[in-house]
């Protein structure tokens, strides 16, 4: 039975797991985000640039999946926010299902939240009536199901302030010219801007990201707002086809890749100094080798390293601290690979997995070329596996899903590689023996 978390780490000196993947806040958290972060100095030298280089921007982070979106612009919010800017405590997360004036109302419930959590730091942001009309516009985002509606009269800056009569929910004019007035309380309060972040464009089907921004587009254009918008390497070409929305984006994207391995090295050496307990004596949890042996499965890929990391520490015993080298890092993965996945496949299903774990990514057509079956006996199996979680589609193109492994399934081949690397030693202990032997 695994231990919990904080005894695990208390074995190595420590308060909690170094590995974890979450974003670093910019507000609270285990780490301080300012300290944590490293590297990207370019890319936050150029957001930096955009920022304080207009009076708004519109902006698009982009990249794959794990590489570390979220904590960049956390970081840059965090840097901005010591330098007088007003930005919400948390990313907003965008949603399939909004409309343009569902995007406004969760913007506007982010910035309420924000200010009534610092309420004790700077009770004056905004007016206080303007802040209860805030309140009671919160409550339309939070209670859709009980019919709630407010007066649309009450954001026309002079329509009166009664609020109990029952009209549809505000339209999008109303909602920006609203959203404006709070931009303006804000600015009055000695904020150089605000700072907008949001997440989770990549989970948007193409139509649906793309009505979202033509709703929205008016609205982030918005004076004295920075709109810093997040999404894998997909979005950029979405969002560069629609070309109202194109042409007022600042810039182009801000595209974020790996980070070196000096880099990743250097960010976990920093999270154990700063998570060391100063009542136990520090071990260091892992040799060197093995961040070069995960980085070079991963193809420096953040994320799935931290996994990596994370599932060798919850699946060893835990009764002394063991120092991870390469390998007990193959032998923990592998195994835990093996039961989690191999367990449940017949022969046949696993020889379609590790033909996947081969390619990048595959289609059922090619892997029945491949494996000379029929196409529905093929798709059989990757329902399976994608049932089972073994693998997801990574991408799909008219009516072919391309499919890849989940990055857990990589682990088989640490086990590969470890014998690759046995069979190279004792080939080179022969070539030295027979050098020996030699007359």
């Amino acid at each position: 039975m695994v231990e919990e978390v904080g005894t695990i780490w208390e074995l190595y000196g420590l308060k909690t797991n170094p590995f974890f993947s979450d974003p670093l806040l910019i507000f609270g958290g285990d780490i301080d985000l300012k300290v944590g972060f490293v590297g990207r100095d370019e890319e936050i030298r150029r957001l930096k640039n955009i920022i304080y280089g207009n009076s708004s921007s519109r902006i698009l982070i982009s990249g794959d999946v794990g590489v570390g979106k979220t904590t960049f612009v956390n970081y840059a919010r965090a840097m901005a926010s010591q330098d007088k800017f007003f930005t919400t405590l948390k990313e907003i997360a965008v949603q399939p299902e909004w409309s343009g004036s569902d995007f406004i109302l969760n913007t506007l419930s982010a910035i309420y939240y924000t200010i009534k959590l610092r309420n004790d730091i700077d009770s004056s942001i905004i007016d206080k009536e303007l802040f209860r009309k805030l309140e009671l516009l919160v409550d339309i985002v939070e209670n859709r199901d009980k019919n709630f509606s407010l007066n649309v009269g009450i954001f026309g800056g002079g329509g009166g302030v009664n609020t109990s009569i029952n009209m549809p929910s505000p339209n999008i004019h109303s909602l920006q010219i609203f959203f404006e007035q709070i931009v303006k309380e804000i600015k009055k309060s000695s904020y150089k801007g605000i700072i907008l972040h949001y997440n989770n464009l990549e989970i948007l089907e193409l139509n649906k990201l793309s009505n979202l921004f033509q709703s929205i587009r008016d609205f982030i254009q918005s004076k004295d707002v920075h709109f810093i918008f997040i999404g894998d390497l997909v979005v950029p070409q979405i969002i560069g086809q629609i070309k109202r929305v194109n042409s007022v984006m600042s810039d182009t994207p801000i595209i974020l890749g790996n980070l070196t391995i000096k880099e990743i090295k250097l960010l976990l050496d920093t999270r154990i100094k700063l998570l060391t307990s100063p009542y136990l004596t520090h071990i260091k949890p892992y040799e060197e080798e093995v961040i070069s042996r995960l980085y070079e499965l991963y193809d420096g890929n953040l994320r799935f390293i931290l996994h990596s990391l994370s599932t060798v520490f919850q699946e060893l015993i835990k009764d002394n601290p063991i120092v991870i080298t390469n390998k007990e890092l193959t032998l923990v993965l592998s195994e835990t690979a093996k039961r989690r996945w191999l367990n449940k496949l017949t022969e046949w299903e696993k020889e379609v997995l590790f033909l996947i774990l081969k390619d990048e990514e595959i289609t059922n057509k090619k892997l029945a070329e491949k494996l000379k079956k029929h196409n529905q006996n093929i798709s059989k199996v990757t329902n399976k596996l994608l049932n089972i979680c073994a693998i997801k589609i990574k991408r799909i193109e008219g009516k072919q899903k391309f499919f890849s492994v989940e990055h857990s399934i990589r682990w088989f081949l640490l086990e590969e590689e470890s014998k690759k690397e046995n069979i190279k030693k004792q080939d080179n202990i022969s070539k030295e023996i027979q050098k020996a032997l030699e007359p």
